[in-house]
């Protein structure tokens, strides 16, 4: 080490006081050169420490960590707040698998991939940290909704006490990084309330119902037995959710024959389909019936293939949407 004292003195380490002034003077700027780099070298530090900052941490607070279970037959949500960011949700819809999403109060992220990973609880620090790829910060909400594969793969690290875990840099700086935690306190002890609410959920959602179709063979009129099934879907959701108030039924037909034969074949398909549902119990007054004929083709009419789409009945429901979820659908734990 250089000695400051002796700098200060005039005094080169290692040199004799009687030596050479030539030498005296190359030792002197010797010993000024190194200290200057050491100088430089010091005074680099806050910069190289700014580039490695510790990010911003949310949801480590393992005495306040609380779950919530809440739902109805059509979705159920188990979700956690995450004190100064937002929140973290396990919604599962009826028909669909459960899919794991963040939502922010206030987002910090940048729009663009962030990391997602199970970390080992703070008091297992020497297990292995799990990373699950990357997934898309979006500007809409939720702020992130992970895949079906990765949802439960939160779900098994959750059972096993681990964290898991968003990081990202900030939309406002590159160099500053945000941490999202999801805690797996108390998780196992509301798991099995989710799982009761997941148990109640109808077979299928409204979306995979809304638009259905049925075809017809060429010149029939009547309902074939593999189209049974989708109307006895459809009729099943009327029945459980109050809140479809219209059934649009419209009929078609391929362009093989003359134009008013396909009408009046189109108009006996959806007739037909029609006394289906009036013969499941559904209210005839919120039926409303169309036929085209051959006017509103899907598909090719010069390829089998294109015939067959065209010959159909589209089924369309409608739903109040600012209806509220009577309380007997609710779920109640």
């Amino acid at each position: 080490m250089i000695r400051l004292d002796n700098l200060a003195a005039g005094h080169s380490p290692g040199v004799p006081e009687s030596g050479s002034h030539s030498g005296y003077k190359a030792s002197r700027v010797l010993a000024w050169l190194l200290f200057g780099l050491l100088f430089s070298l010091w005074l680099g530090r806050p910069a190289l420490a700014g580039q490695t900052a510790m990010p911003l941490e949310y949801g480590l607070d393992i005495y306040n960590t609380r779950w919530a279970v809440s739902g109805s037959v059509f979705d159920c949500q188990f979700s956690q707040t995450i004190p100064g960011y937002g929140s973290a949700v396990f919604l599962q819809r009826a028909g669909e698998n459960v899919s794991f999403r963040l939502e922010a109060t206030q987002n910090r992220m940048a729009y663009s991939d962030a990391r997602v990973s199970l970390l080992p609880p703070p008091w297992r620090p020497a297990e292995r940290t799990e990373n699950l790829g990357t997934v898309r910060i979006r500007q809409e909400t939720p702020l992130l909704a992970l895949d079906t594969r990765r949802s439960n793969q939160f779900i098994h690290g959750l059972l096993e006490g681990k964290r898991p875990t968003i990081s990202h840099q900030t939309w406002y700086d590159a160099n500053r990084f945000v941490r999202v935690y999801v805690s797996g306190v108390t998780f196992q002890d509301y798991y099995p309330e989710f799982l009761d609410c997941i148990s109640r959920l109808l077979p299928m959602n409204y979306d995979q119902v809304a638009r259905s179709k049925v075809f017809f063979a060429s010149g029939e009129d009547k309902i074939e037995k593999n189209d049974i099934k989708v109307l006895e879907r459809v009729a099943y959701y009327i029945k459980h959710d109050p809140r479809v108030f219209a059934l649009y039924l419209d009929g078609h037909s391929d362009s093989v024959g003359r134009r008013y034969d396909n009408r009046q074949v189109s108009k006996r398909r959806v007739e037909d389909v029609e006394r289906y549902f009036v013969k499941q119990g559904i209210d005839p007054t919120m039926i409303t019936t169309r036929f085209h004929g051959d006017r509103y083709p899907v598909a090719s009419n010069k390829t089998v293939k294109g015939r067959n789409e065209n010959r159909r009945v589209t089924i369309r429901l409608e739903m109040r949407d600012d209806m509220p979820i009577p309380d007997a659908l609710k779920f109640k734990p």
